[in-house]
């Protein structure tokens, strides 16, 4: 069918697809990319907070260092440590928001399309400012900003993306109208 509307359960018809008062909108190929991409994004994001724990006496004390050439030996490991609890938490808050963020895009919330928009541009800037500070981090920088700015293309260009949200804005206009 033309609408998208199918009768069939979907264990019958073996797509990904979405529920919603038993209307079956197929999510679009470009949307199901992100759940990998997102995948290799959370672990990016745990791995850097392990790199820094590996490597706090070498590339993260160096980089501290390279920015406050003047720190004594306490203060230093104090830099070291808040570094590696910033970085855990932030990352950790990072992971929650992007696997919530793509479950609700997935189930065609356009607020959750302009939510993770907005998340990928400000998680990029703030990624360029950390390599800014050194070039011990590249190696996560990289890779990471490369799939935001992939995951922002998927979630804007495609057509059968702009439909899929077009759909699920009008499907839930009707249900507030009917109700």
């Amino acid at each position: 069918m033309t609408d998208h509307t199918r009768t069939d359960s979907p264990d019958e018809i073996g797509v990904t697809q979405i529920s919603r008062r038993f209307a079956w909108v197929e999510i679009p190929t470009p949307l199901r990319w992100l759940v990998p991409a997102v995948g290799v994004g959370i672990a990016l994001l745990i791995a850097l907070p392990i790199a820094m724990m590996i490597g706090r006496d070498g590339f993260l004390a160096d980089s501290i260092r390279a920015n406050d050439p003047s720190l004594d030996p306490r203060h230093m490991e104090f830099a070291i440590n808040a570094s590696i609890i910033y970085a855990v938490v932030l990352h950790a808050i990072d992971v929650a928001l992007s696997i919530w963020l793509v479950v609700k895009l997935l189930q065609g919330r356009q607020w959750a399309r302009i939510a993770l928009s907005a998340y990928l541009v400000i998680a990029t800037l703030c990624s360029l400012y950390s390599a800014a500070a050194g070039s011990a981090y590249l190696w996560a920088v990289i890779p990471g900003d490369s799939i935001h700015v992939i995951m922002l293309i998927l979630l804007w260009a495609p057509a059968s993306v702009r439909r899929f949200f077009a759909e699920h804005r009008r499907g839930r206009a009707s249900s507030r109208a009917n109700a």
